[in-house]
């Protein structure tokens, strides 16, 4: 049997050689002031929020519809985001448009007016599975860079929408 010193000794060698435990390192707050939670991925990718799905995604210029009318300037362009949305829950949806924002790398964002939000205001009755068409028409400096499109529900319950885009989805 170890006499006892020896014990003692091979517990203060063990204490030596691991050393003391090392502090928690705290843990860091997520996101910023007000960051909305939210749903990311890419253009190419379908996105689900609890309610609303978006596919079918993509960013260009305005195609001169009625709707669409708007030419660049020498200080402005427009953008236009369009996408494929469908009713993902199991009960027909009536919802007010969401509040949509472009954003640059320095993290600039520019809102799109509720009026370039389309179609204007709301969707109302569609059923389950049922899909529209959606297109937001963002004017914005001549030399924005825009790197994330946001797109945040009326309804709090369900997150954002974080669609980042690549070089290569810029017109």
């Amino acid at each position: 049997m170890f006499p006892h010193y020896l014990a003692l000794l091979t517990l203060t060698a063990v204490v030596a050689v691991t050393g003391p435990a090392p502090a928690a390192q705290p843990t860091p707050e997520p996101g910023g002031a007000n960051q909305a939670h939210g749903v990311a991925g890419s253009l190419h990718v379908t996105l689900f929020n609890g309610q609303t799905r978006v596919r079918k995604m993509a960013l260009g210029k305005p195609d001169g519809s009625q709707n669409e009318n708007y030419s660049d300037t020498a200080d402005t362009k427009w953008l236009a985001f369009r996408s494929l949305m469908s009713n993902g829950t199991s009960q027909v949806l009536t919802m007010t448009q969401f509040s949509a924002s472009i954003v640059d790398g320095d993290g600039i964002s520019l809102a799109a007016q509720p009026d370039k939000v389309l179609p204007i205001g709301a969707v109302t009755g569609v059923p389950p599975g049922g899909a529209w068409k959606e297109t937001v028409l963002f004017n914005v400096p001549a030399d924005f860079k825009p790197v994330k499109i946001v797109l945040v529900p009326s309804n709090p319950h369900y997150k954002a929408f974080r669609i980042t885009l690549a070089r290569a989805d810029l017109p």
